[in-house]
């Protein structure tokens, strides 16, 4: 499972770089096309789960460990790069969970949220939404500007 969370991040960089709603939509429809079948056995683990918590908790201290393993040097990460791992958490990781559809697509996702904000200095605020949400948001504008 470490290595198929691992290969979630490969493509993080051109994810998230200048992303525009055209974009979003298709390296999010591309992400999903790769990497649902693992984001759907997790929720299903969880599902399946005597105790949902705990396993949604394993779960999110599995994607911290990747992070960690790919992205940390000397143990530590940058906060530049974290910065650029919570984006793509936001914008692919969390949305896709959510859009498994499972019963307990929350609850991993809250079992993430909460484990990245434990173990990471610069996301103690980290939050998430919803694809539609993010998608909708790139039609507004500030002041007609944009």
């Amino acid at each position: 499972m470490q290595e198929r969370v691992e290969k979630m991040f490969d493509k993080m960089y051109p994810m998230t770089d200048g992303v525009k709603k055209a974009s979003y939509e298709k390296w999010m429809t591309e992400f999903r096309e790769r990497h649902g079948d693992v984001l759907l056995e997790m929720t299903e683990a969880v599902e399946e789960a005597g105790d949902q918590t705990a396993e949604a908790e394993k779960l999110a201290g599995l994607f911290a460990d990747v992070a960690e393993s790919l992205f940390s040097k000397r143990g530590k990460i940058s906060s530049r790069k974290q910065v650029d791992i919570n984006c793509f958490m936001i914008y692919y990781i969390f949305p896709a969970i959510l859009l498994t559809q499972s019963a307990c697509a929350v609850i991993l996702a809250d079992a993430i949220r909460d484990e990245w904000r434990k173990r990471f200095k610069n996301s103690r605020q980290l939050a998430y939404t919803d694809y539609d949400t993010i998608y909708k948001s790139f039609n507004d504008k500030i002041f007609g500007m944009f």
